[in-house]
Parts: structure tokens; C-alpha cells; sequence
């Protein structure tokens, strides 16, 4: 789940590790060892067994101070996994998958590494870190909707009482002004040094994009080359493009589904049909009774349209929205109302809702200017709601002032691919054209038919080039062959 569109880091000195390793594991991380620090930060490599992954892992800790410049102040403790490579010794550049959300943990996520890179997999290793405030690495889990009545998880994403509530309960063990990218970046030097690793191949997505973005500037020679799936600018607070693209990707599907003979006869009368429960949930006049209870709630259109913009992430999820509009259009809300009902249970699971808020508020709510709101938002299905939700949520969160220049993107020379797709409800592709100007050496790839971070075999064909050559030379920058887009659901 990615809540920038499900759903994505104050400078300051690491200090040094004791010692390195091999630039190359001997015989696998089986052999490879973290030399411990003077200060005992440092733990073994030790085999382990990892969430739907039939093979065996390593998994190992780093601790570090929480905030750089308190040394002897409260540590976190630093959560990774390496994936070993799958024919002998590993090559000494693995690649680092760094997740999106922002708020979404990375070892969770290695069966789908594992089976996403196979012949990539054969030399080298996949080092899985949760980012300091994820997964295993300290997360500052949040439920919003914990204890909420019906009628308050079908009209906020985000409570504010709970937000403020949530805020308030972290801060009590946690230093929330210190988990930033810039940390992160920090965080994942220290681990590529205490495994003895060389320069990088970053693969991000989403939020994850500004994570590589932030370590490229601050450890451009750590990095060999950088995937950059779903781009998300540093310089865009991303509430506010959020209307807008949505809006777009309804356009998309209701043209899809018209061109679409048996969509087109299931549903002659969609955009009427749209329209119509857009005007009621509008008056108010869209109301259900929840199971066990006798009294109808009032819908909230607000709502009802984040959770339709959350279905224009994909096509898969977007080919359901036909259907959805023509129940609701009969009078049938249920299967929206259990949609979000759904999404606010799955939320605290899905990622870090604290992170989310700790990075969010500090560089995209933080640089909303009220007189812009209306501007980008009107003549939308979404309106202003996203934006206010996340607005009153961050109310009471600590933003802490970004370093100089944080918000332009690193000029590098490393390779970079980029990979849009075309049908995504979160990144347009302007996004990509904002970002790629500044990476001399670029290969930038649309998707057609494809969504937020989505997979495929030409995405991974190039990619593996990509890595194995450690060049953009030779790739194709023209548009993937169409992935057929997934049939509408018509019952």
C-alpha cells in the first residue's frame, strides 16, 4: 500500500565504522562477517528464514545512534537481510531495493525481490534494509482508525484527534525530527560498509525514488546505477498533484471502457452514472446502515473519492470501477462502504503510518501555500479532500526545517533508469520529465497499459541489462510493447 498515491529522509556526520570488509563475500554472505565496532554497534550475519521465502537468507542488525549528534543518546537498532546470489560468489555491487509509502519495510518484501530478478540473482546479492522507522527497524506504527466508530472511518483517511493522539504517544520514544531521508541515506552507507560492500545498484519505487535521490547526492560514489520506478519529485508536494491525476486516470478508464465492446453494453450509461452518485454523495443524500446497526450513515463524498483514486493506481484495481459506479448508481453502496472499511483495517499493516506522517509533513505538507489549493483541485472528482485530510493530520506533527537545497534534485552522472507507466494514478509522467533532466547519463522508459510501480518482462529484461553492463548504452528509450490492459469487471 503506498499512501501517496496504495502506497515511498537533518544532514548529520555517521560515525565511523572500525575497520572493512572484502570488497566481495568468499563463498557467499555465509563467510561474510560485520566487524564489530568499538562501541559494539556491530552483530554477525546470521542465516535465517524470511516470509515466503523457501530459501535460506541472512539477516543481521547494525545499531546506531537515533540522532548523529547525540552519540551516547538512545540507539536504534538497524534490521537487514542479504539474499545471497544463487551461483557462487557474489559480486561486490548488490542491488538495494529501497521501498516506497513512504512508511513500507523491505524484508518483508524479499520473496517478491527474489522472484522479480532471478538471472540477476546468479552473481549477486539483494540487501533488503528496513529504513529506520519501518518493519523491524524501530517502526513508528500508528492505528488511525483504532477504537474509531463507523461513521469516523468512513469520512477520515485521517482522523486528526488520532493523528495528534498518535504524535504525541511516539514522541515519547522517539526523536521523530531524526527520521529523515537524510538518515536513511546515512543508515544505508554504514550497512554497505560494514558488509564490505562496493558502489550500489539502488532500485526504488514511489517514495523510495526520493530515498535514492537523497543518497545519490550524499554518497554519489556509493552508487553503481539507480532505478527509478514511479519517480516522485523532491520539489512537488504531492497532495496537491494528486486531484489532477486521479482525475486524469478516470478519464482514461471511462474512454477504455467505451472503446471496450462488453464493458460498453454492460454499463451504455457510465458517465451519467458517475455523475449521478457523485451529485448525491454531494447533497448528502448516499447513506447505509453498517451491519448490527439500525441507523443509516451519511457518505462522505470525500471518501468515497479517495477510495476511487486509490483504484486509478493500476488498471487491474481500475477495471473494477465500472462496475462499483453501477452498483452505487443502483442504490448498492455496500461494496464501497466494505472497500474502505477494508482500507482503513489494512492501513497500520500495510506500512508505518508514523513514518508516512513524519516524511509527508515535513516535505510535502510543509510547502502547501493555501492560495494554490483551489487552483489545483477544482473541476475535480477528488477536490481539496486529500489534501485537507493530510493538512489536519499534520497540524500537530513536527516538520523540521529541510537542509539547503534538499528540495532540487542531485545532479549525477551515475546511470539511471527510469520507468513510467502510463496508466498511473499517483506518478504522471511529468514527474519523471521533472526529475530525469538532471541525470546526464538516462534511460527513460513508459509502460503502456501499466500502473504505479508495476512489473513487467520488457521492464525486467532492460533492467537486467541495465545492471549486469552497468550502462544505459544500448537500451532502448522508446515505449514497452503494450501489456494487454486487464478486462473490465462486468458482475
Amino acid at each position: 500500500m503506498s499512501l501517496h498515491g496504495s502506497v515511498g529522509r537533518t544532514a548529520a556526520a555517521i560515525l565511523a565504522l572500525t575497520a572493512c570488509c572484502a570488497s566481495a563475500f568468499a563463498g557467499g554472505p555465509s563467510a561474510a562477517r560485520i566487524q564489530r565496532a568499538a562501541d559494539g554497534s556491530a552483530r554477525e550475519l546470521k542465516p535465517c528464514e524470511l516470509p515466503g521465502l523457501a530459501e535460506r537468507a541472512y539477516c543481521g542488525q547494525l545499531d546506531v545512534p537515533e540522532h548523529a549528534g547525540r552519540p551516547r543518546g538512545r540507539r536504534l537498532t538497524l534490521h537487514f537481510a542479504v539474499l545471497p546470489a544463487t551461483q557462487g560468489a557474489a559480486t561486490s555491487d548488490p542491488i538495494v531495493p529501497l521501498m516506497g509509502g513512504p512508511g513500507e519495510d523491505a524484508i518483508s518484501a524479499a520473496a517478491v525481490y527474489a522472484q522479480r530478478l532471478p538471472g540477476l540473482r546468479r552473481h549477486r546479492d539483494i540487501l533488503l534494509l528496513d529504513q529506520r522507522g519501518t518493519g523491524r527497524s524501530g517502526a513508528l506504527r500508528c492505528d488511525l482508525h483504532a477504537g474509531a466508530d463507523t461513521a469516523t472511518r468512513l469520512h477520515h483517511l485521517f482522523p486528526p484527534e488520532a493523528a495528534q493522539r498518535c504524535a504525541r504517544e511516539l514522541r515519547a520514544r522517539a526523536d521523530l525530527s531524526q527520521y529523515t531521508y537524510e538518515n536513511v541515506a546515512h543508515d544505508l552507507e554504514r550497512v554497505r560498509r560494514a558488509l564490505g560492500y562496493g558502489p550500489l545498484n539502488l532500485s526504488a519505487g514511489s517514495y523510495g525514488t526520493r530515498a535514492a535521490q537523497v543518497f545519490m547526492r550524499l554518497y554519489p560514489d556509493s552508487v553503481r546505477t539507480a532505478y527509478l520506478g514511479s519517480v516522485v519529485p523532491l520539489d512537488v508536494a504531492t497532495p496537491m498533484t494528486m486531484a489532477k491525476t486521479a482525475q486524469d486516470q478516470l478519464e482514461r478508464m471511462l474512454r477504455s471502457c467505451e472503446a471496450d465492446a462488453d464493458c460498453r453494453a454492460a454499463f451504455p450509461r457510465l458517465r451519467e452514472e458517475f455523475g449521478a452518485i457523485a451529485a448525491r454523495l454531494a447533497r448528502g443524500e448516499a447513506k447505509l446502515a453498517p451491519p448490527g446497526s439500525d441507523a443509516a450513515i451519511r457518505l462522505s463524498q470525500g471518501r468515497v473519492a479517495e477510495w476511487f483514486r486509490s483504484r486509478l493506481y493500476r488498471p487491474a484495481t481500475a477495471a473494477e470501477l465500472p462496475w462499483l459506479i453501477h452498483q452505487a448508481h443502483a442504490g448498492n453502496w455496500t461494496p464501497i462502504v466494505d472497500g474502505i472499511l477494508d482500507n482503513a483495517r489494512d492501513m497500520p499493516s500495510a506500512l508505518s503510518v508514523g513514518l508516512f506522517l513524519t516524511v509527508t509533513c515535513r516535505e510535502d505538507v510543509a510547502f502547501i501555500d493555501e492560495r494554490d489549493i483551489a487552483a489545483q483541485t477544482q473541476g475535480t472528482f477528488l477536490g481539496d479532500y486529500r489534501v485537507r485530510e493530510q493538512m489536519a493530520a499534520c497540524a500537530h506533527w513536527p516538520k523540521p526545517a529541510l537542509p539547503a537545497q534538499y528540495r532540487r534534485p542531485p545532479r549525477s552522472q551515475r546511470p539511471v533508469l527510469f520507468v513510467s507507466g502510463d496508466s498511473d494514478g499517483a506518478s504522471p509522467l511529468w514527474f519523471t520529465q521533472r526529475v530525469a533532466q538532471a541525470f546526464a547519463d538516462r534511460v527513460e522508459i513508459v509502460a503502456r497499459n501499466q500502473g504505479h510501480t508495476e512489473w513487467s518482462g520488457c521492464i525486467a529484461r532492460r533492467y537486467e541489462r541495465f545492471v549486469r553492463e552497468g550502462s544505459t548504452r544500448g537500451i532502448e528509450s522508446s515505449a514497452c510493447e503494450d501489456v494487454p490492459r486487464p478486462p473490465f469487471r462486468l458482475r
